[in-house]
This record gives C-alpha cells, sequence and structure tokens, in this order.
C-alpha cells in the first residue's frame, strides 16, 4: 500500500491545528477566569471578623503558596504602620518552576513574567501590575487601594522586615499572584509574622 507525502502532509497539518486549538482554549478558560481579577475584583472576599493588633503586638502564622486566599485573622486599623517578617521554611515552587529570573530559589518576591515559557500566560495572572507568585496583600474593604505586591513595600534594611500602612479598616489576606484555578500546584511555605509598629 503507497501513501503519498499529500496525506501525511495532511495528518500533520491536522494534528497541529488540534494541537493549536487545545492551546487557544486552554488560553481562553485561563482568560475567563482571570476575568474576574481585574485590580480590585476577586472572586473571594474575605470576613472581616478577625481581631485587631495593638501597638507593638505580633501574630506568628504559617502561609502556604497553595492557599487563593489565606485568612491572616488579623483585622487591620486604617493609617495604621504593619510590618512583615518572612521566613521561608520550604522551596516555593510553581509548577515545575523553582527559579527566578537571576536562577536564584524563588522566594516571596516572585520571578519575572519572562520565566513563564509562553509570555501570553502572564495576562492570566491575578494581578498583571505584579510579579508572577509575589506574595501579595489585600483587604477585601478596600481592596483596590490596599492591594500590594510585597516588592512595593518599604524593606527595612536592618531586620529585612517589610513594611506598610493600612488603607482602610479590615481583615488582611494573602495569596502568592498566581492563575485562578491553578494554585493546586504550587509548593512552599513559609512563617510571617505581623507586626503592628504604632
Amino acid at each position: 500500500m503507497v501513501i503519498s507525502k499529500n496525506v501525511f502532509k495532511d495528518i500533520r497539518n491536522t494534528r497541529t491545528k488540534r494541537f493549536l486549538r487545545s492551546i487557544y482554549s486552554l488560553g481562553t478558560i485561563a482568560f475567563m477566569l482571570s476575568g474576574c481579577s481585574f485590580r480590585g475584583v476577586y472572586l473571594y472576599e474575605s470576613s472581616d471578623q478577625g481581631t485587631p493588633l495593638n501597638s507593638g503586638e505580633h501574630r506568628n502564622f504559617h502561609f502556604f503558596t497553595k492557599d487563593p486566599n489565606y485568612d491572616t485573622g488579623i483585622n487591620l486599623q486604617s493609617g495604621a504602620n504593619y510590618s512583615l517578617d518572612i521566613t521561608i521554611l520550604s522551596y516555593w515552587i510553581d509548577s515545575y518552576i523553582e527559579k527566578n529570573e537571576d536562577q536564584e530559589s524563588i522566594d516571596e518576591r516572585g520571578f519575572a513574567n519572562s520565566v513563564m515559557p509562553y509570555e501570553f500566560l502572564g495576562l492570566t495572572r491575578r494581578s498583571k501590575e505584579h510579579r508572577w507568585f509575589e506574595l501579595m496583600l489585600y483587604q477585601s474593604r478596600c481592596s483596590r487601594e490596599s492591594l500590594r505586591g510585597i516588592t512595593e513595600l518599604n524593606v527595612n534594611g536592618e531586620n529585612g522586615s517589610y513594611n506598610f500602612t493600612a488603607a482602610c479598616d479590615g481583615e488582611l489576606t494573602l495569596f502568592v499572584n498566581d492563575s485562578h484555578g491553578f494554585y493546586g500546584n504550587n509548593v512552599g511555605y513559609a512563617n510571617i509574622t505581623l507586626s503592628r509598629v504604632n
């Protein structure tokens, strides 16, 4: 039996088209899922049932990168100053990505979009203005004003803690900047100490 070159070409073209359609479909689904994540809009809201910290008080908790909305249980007070001390206890890995653009292990500062295999995937992350896997802070009562990446915070040169001022009264929620629906393949956790400075 003789099969012409055109048949092989048709088979190859069909497989290529199917593959491209699959990629396009996955991209479309991911983009739709991220449609609820424009700056200030989230799939989940925090309960604001947390407890406040008095000046000089601190609270420790374990943060897992798999958690798409980690409820700290702490209510921040508008205008009060806070600091975050972060100790990575287990390697942070996003699916198979273990290193940032400088070939260093991923930490709370995340990694650049250039590390992703396809640039367009950057459109699917919850905050397009921030780095992949960057630790994010927000309060649901004022999510637009409070949404911040860890790299935007002031760093204390002496102890390496991150300092910020609360944008409003309300509970603090944390997450790594990833695509909605893709937190299950995240690895890693950290010990975080939140302190009220004043």
